[in-house]
């Protein structure tokens, strides 16, 4: 088994979870699109961009209103620049800029910003100071600061946290997010938000915990009709079969985009080794040798002993 993309401790909502061959198509939920349910709290700023973190700023929001925010919206819609947060798992180095983040060392460079697509950004719901209860900090009172529901349908790698934190800025005040709920990712949908036929209603915790003859009714037909859609390809494995080859071919002109380490990853080969780490990454890449080996010993030891990376 394997799943199709993580979520944020306080998130809820749409987990892919594959199952036998089927973990061989997971990275095309990794690079689809999702939908997302938010709740943006003004008033503060916090180092994770979430209620989980500390606060590092406070901002005034009395002049935050609902026209504010709708107005400002627009500015998160279709092709935006977005720069990540530093608790995220995008590495530096080779680590990840969470673990400098909880070691208290600075990055040895910034994160960068990158491309992003936002498909839909619309307020949900309005909050006003007191009519919600998303006051997440012991220490300080916001329960009579502004909220405001949001959804967005947007690109892989697209992180809520950001937006959440962007927003307040660009109303001039501090703003954190407050609750997520992944209600979309790819055709698989929560309950609640199945309209369509074309989209499949994903299992509830509520029907597990009722048994398996609750959720296995519904789970059978899906994974029939996934079994249907995506039959065992017949003739030779690496696409030397002519029908084979075409399927390839087109699922590779048809596949998203996807990211590297921030980066949109190298379309060739070649050019995906040296983005990579270069021809000697992995275990058995090259290592020093000492200089009393001899010479015939030193070829052997090269080809033997796998790097320490």
């Amino acid at each position: 088994m394997g799943h199709g993309g993580t979520l944020d401790p306080l998130a809820a909502g749409v987990l892919i979870v594959g199952i036998g061959r089927g973990t061989k198509h997971l990275q095309k939920y990794l690079a689809c699109t999702k939908t997302y349910e938010t709740v943006v709290l003004f008033g503060s700023s916090t180092d994770t961009y979430d209620c989980t973190g500390s606060v590092t700023e406070r901002g005034n929001y009395h002049h935050v209103t609902k026209a504010l925010v709708e107005a400002q919206l627009a500015n998160f819609r279709g092709q935006i620049m977005q720069a990540p947060p530093i608790y995220s798992a995008l590495k530096v180095n080779g680590i990840k800029a969470c673990e400098y983040a909880r070691q208290g060392k600075e990055l040895p460079r910034q994160l960068e910003s990158r491309e992003m697509y936002v498909d839909e950004c619309t307020l949900l719901d309005w909050y006003e100071g007191g009519q919600h209860s998303f006051n997440n900090f012991a220490d300080e009172d916001l329960s009579h600061a502004p909220a405001a529901r949001i959804r967005l349908n947007v690109c892989s790698g697209f992180y809520v946290r950001s937006f959440a934190h962007d927003i307040g800025m660009s109303c001039s005040s501090q703003s954190h997010m407050a609750a997520l709920t992944r209600v979309r990712q790819a055709d698989y949908v929560i309950d609640e938000a199945t309209k369509s036929p074309e989209l499949t209603s994903a299992i509830t915790y509520t029907e597990l915990e009722a048994g398996e003859e609750i959720w296995g009714a519904k789970l059978k037909p899906q994974l029939e009709a996934w079994v249907a859609a995506n039959p065992v390809a017949p003739g030779h494995i690496n696409g030397r079969d002519e029908q084979l080859r075409r399927k390839l071919a087109e699922e590779k002109e048809n596949r998203p985009r996807q990211r590297f380490r921030g980066e949109w990853l190298a379309e060739t080969k070649c050019e995906r080794i040296k983005q990579q780490g270069g021809k000697y990454k992995g275990k058995w890449g090259r290592k020093t040798v000492s200089p009393d080996i001899a010479p015939e010993a030193s070829d052997a030891q090269e080809q033997m002993v796998p790097s320490d990376v």
